[in-house]
């Protein structure tokens, strides 16, 4: 803080200690759904330290310790031969910063693709931040101030996508046998 001016700098000033723990969990229910769950689990530690601002203030940070969380789930859905979709949400608890914390988050992505013609051509429609919810907010404090700001990079976002696959991609079964040939060798002397 000068004055009435509030200023923010970004410095490496201190120590931090981080232990975490991820754990990924793959079901399928039903025939036409498939989830992927992953939850992560971190402690955080920073260390007291302090520092002299361009206005000759001491500043101090107090150690302080917190433990955070997120968790991903992703759903992929297959209603039919020809039409599918996927579902992404992610949420992240409120975090740890050097002179506050980073406040939750939650955002969720939905997408769906249909298939014509043989599976020659595709069309695809997607949203991301399907509940306009992604945002980035901080509180931060201080000896004399206190702020709280909200920022995000863009809002909720839609997309098409058209795709045609000319001709057979799928390599001849000729092709297959030469490539798994090859495969052995190189993995027999060592060579990737």
């Amino acid at each position: 803080m000068n004055g009435k001016t509030l200023e923010s700098t970004y410095r490496n000033i201190g120590k931090s200690q981080n232990t975490g723990l991820e754990l990924i969990s793959k079901n399928r229910l039903f025939r036409i759904l498939n989830l992927t769950s992953t939850v992560n689990l971190y402690y955080s530690k920073l260390d007291s330290s302090s520092f002299m601002s361009p206005h000759n203030q001491l500043i101090r940070i107090n150690s302080t310790s917190s433990l955070a969380w997120s968790a991903n789930v992703m759903a992929n859905f297959m209603l039919s031969k020809t039409f599918s979709g996927q579902i992404t949400a992610e949420y992240e608890s409120p975090q740890l910063i050097s002179q506050g914390t980073q406040n939750a988050e939650f955002s969720m992505d939905l997408g769906v693709r249909q298939t014509f013609m043989e599976r020659k051509l595709s069309v695809s429609l997607n949203v991301r931040d399907l509940l306009n919810s992604d945002r980035n907010n901080q509180t931060t404090s201080g000896a004399g101030f206190s702020q709280t700001t909200s920022s995000y990079f863009h809002g909720r976002m839609f997309g098409v996508t058209v795709s045609y696959n000319f001709g057979n991609t799928k390599p001849k079964p000729a092709e297959m046998k030469k490539k798994e040939g090859s495969q052995d060798m190189n993995m027999d002397n060592g060579i990737e």
